[in-house]
């Protein structure tokens, strides 16, 4: 028997005091003085000093709840017991649960559980173990719990979650909790379907060194698995009404043919369309659906397949909203009715997005007209203070200020403007300029990054204005010569561009290009600020609720309200989301959510390729650990002797004083 902390035994002298207290006895004497002492009957003084002890059974109790108290507190414990004989000493255990929606099928996530519970069989007293769930993130559950029940009940509430399998985050949180753990074995058991989808081949992270490596494969279902793919929403006008025709399409992930799979179409949470599909294995089918007509407002569009093995993956949910037109007002001179001719022709095509044009002159350009527009192009046109004024707050205030230079054109000298404008640099005569330095990591010039995208080499320009960029603009192209072509500045909300040349063909061919189209398309939707909406989301992206007061409702019925600081939430579910204003029943934004469709491929990944890369071995074991010594803090805490004593300490306390009140003397 040894001690944790063994000077707590000097507190053993503490049992003296019992017996000097029934052995010794200190007389006090008082003296009274009396006038006379003749009728006092004198009486010889008589010893009554106790030199025995009466109750030995009230002693022995007091003595051992005292003992038992402080061999309490010396921790005690016993060195070189079975429970310590074991050289390689106690293990830090960290078990990782996959609970990714492709252990929901059939039985599989019951199998799951209970291949994590076999897990844990073998793990002794000493060991501490850690449960980190994970699918698309990692949580951390349980951390270096010496209690196994703990952790099993924590593997039997769990539940599959509508996430997509991510190794890499379990792993660098398990390699964190090993490497921070003082015990000297350490092991990491991956319970997992082991997708081949969730495993990127370059991720360099490592267990700590000596750390063992332990999968634990659960099988798939052998069930047929139909998942329902993104829909394709094309919006068609029939008469003078608009409509919208959904595709919907089905993939086989299984090895059986489906011969007649039944496809809904939900608009709203109701069925409109229904149709039946056949799906050969590991292909895809697809089926269109007749047009129908859409409200005013959002529209939650579902397509929904009837039930097979997998059930998450059954349904592909979108929303649909009106189309809502980029607002272009076109302001030029009087004269310039025909240039202006090759900019509205080329925006009138197209609807992602619709662009509405509207020609106007400078004196048109009124508050009232500038508050229902999105951009505003000028064309070679001077501007004088208070047109200046009403186009900066107009820009301040999130519009778009597109201004294609020429020779009359003119500004007022203010900070705001993304470049001071110089002279024309006459081309005319000689070679014309050619553009270059564009800045394809811009959102104007992104979709000319590459081949064959769009050739702006071949443009010839004769005639464009010196541009100097002022601080804080952003020269996205340039001339062949290095003076500015393209200027962008961020004002307010907004955003004004300066062109230095003409956009129509006086002072260059741009107009005649094939790439004209495409670019001033760009032009104009960057300074609209335009973002087109996908439709749809996947889990694990975040909304942003916009309001701190807003309440997000997941499709689950739960409530979520920003917290201090942020207005975002994560999708977790697959459905349709609600962004509700501060009123009861105000719905704000609708989002739909859907699984990533990876992870309904369930082709399996080797596990000795994971255990190769997280420990550095081929089968995912160290070399053999050498014998270590276990510390005694170590031997004491699995062993927890002093609990007992304690327990015994004080209920040897509570029967010396039941038993010192049965043996006190009655008094009247």
């Amino acid at each position: 028997m040894s001690f944790l902390t063994p000077l707590f035994l000097l507190g053993l002298a503490a049992l003296a005091v019992p017996v000097l207290i029934h052995l010794t006895q200190r007389e006090r004497t008082s003296v009274v003085a009396f006038p006379s002492l003749m009728f006092i009957k004198k009486i010889p003084y008589e010893s009554v000093r106790r030199r025995r002890i009466r109750d030995w059974l009230l002693l022995a109790l007091r003595a051992a709840a005292l003992a038992l108290i402080v061999a309490a507190f010396a921790r005690p414990f016993v060195r070189g017991s079975t429970l310590a004989a074991d050289a390689s000493g106690a293990r830090e255990i960290v078990l990782l649960l996959d609970r990714s929606y492709s252990l929901s099928a059939d039985d599989t996530w019951t199998r799951t559980r209970q291949a994590a519970v076999n897990a844990l069989g073998n793990v002794g007293p000493l060991d501490r173990v850690s449960l980190i769930t994970f699918a698309s993130t990692a949580e951390l559950v349980l951390r270096s719990s010496a209690d196994a029940s703990r952790v099993t009940a924590a593997i039997e509430t769990a539940q599959p979650s509508a996430g997509a399998t991510r190794y890499a985050p379990a792993l660098k949180l398990a390699s964190s909790v090993l490497a921070e753990s003082t015990l000297p074995q350490k092991q990491a058991i991956l319970v997992s379907d082991f997708q081949r989808a969730g495993w990127q081949a370059d991720e360099a992270f490592r267990l700590p060194a000596g750390s063992v490596f332990t999968p634990v494969v659960v099988e798939p279902t052998s069930g047929v698995n139909l998942s329902a793919t993104p829909l394709a929403i094309q919006r068609v006008m029939e008469g003078a009404q608009s409509r919208v025709v959904v595709t919907a399409g089905v993939v086989n992930r299984s090895a059986t043919t489906a011969a007649s799979a039944k496809l809904d179409l939900e608009v709203d949470g109701r069925v409109v369309q229904s149709a039946s599909v056949k799906v050969e294995p590991a292909s895809s089918a697809a089926t269109t659906f007749a047009p129908i007509a859409m409200p005013g407002t959002p529209t939650r569009v579902s397509s929904r397949l009837s039930a097979d093995a997998l059930a998450a993956d059954n349904a592909f949910h979108a929303v649909v909203a009106p189309a809502r037109p980029v607002t272009v007002a076109l302001v030029g001179a009087a004269n310039r009715a025909a240039a202006d001719l090759y900019l509205t022709r080329a925006l009138s095509i197209g609807d992602r997005p619709r662009f509405e044009v509207t020609t106007h002159q400078a004196d048109a350009l009124t508050a009232d007209l500038l508050a229902r527009t999105n951009v505003v192009i000028l064309q070679d046109l001077p501007i004088g203070d208070a047109l200046a004024t009403r186009l900066q707050a107009f820009v301040e205030g999130g519009g778009g200020l597109v201004l294609a230079l020429g020779s009359r054109v003119s500004v007022p000298d203010a900070p705001w403007w993304p470049a001071a404008i110089g002279g024309v640099d006459d081309r005319t005569r000689g070679a014309a300029a050619k553009l270059s330095g564009f800045d394809y990591g811009h959102v104007v010039f992104e979709p000319f990054r590459a081949p064959r995208s769009g050739d702006f080499s071949t443009t010839r320009v004769y005639g464009y204005r010196q541009l100097t960029a002022r601080p804080g603009a952003v020269t996205l192209a340039r001339f062949d010569g290095g003076s500015p072509a393209l200027v962008d500045r961020s004002v307010g909300r907004g955003h004004v561009l300066m062109w230095a040349t003409s956009l129509d063909l006086s002072w260059s061919d741009l107009a005649l290009k094939p790439v004209y189209l495409p670019f001033v398309h760009q032009l104009v939707r960057y300074a609209a600020g335009y973002r087109e909406d996908p439709g749809w989301l996947t889990v694990g992206q975040a909304i942003d609720a916009g309001d701190a007061s807003a309440v997000v409702l997941s499709p689950s019925g739960q409530r979520w309200t920003p917290t201090e600081g942020t207005t975002a939430t994560e999708l977790t579910e697959a459905g349709f989301y609600d962004v509700r204003g501060a009123r009861e029943g105000q719905t704000i934004r609708t989002v739909a959510s859907n699984v990533e469709l990876a992870e309904s491929d369930v082709t399996p990944l080797d596990p000795a390729e994971v255990a190769a890369a997280v420990t550095g071995q081929p089968g995912g074991t160290p070399d053999a650990p050498t014998a270590v010594a276990i510390p005694d803090g170590v031997q004491e805490q699995a062993q927890r002797l002093w609990w007992y004593l304690l327990f015994a300490g004080i209920l040897l306390l509570i029967a010396e004083s039941w038993l010192a009140r049965r043996l006190a003397p009655v008094r009247p």
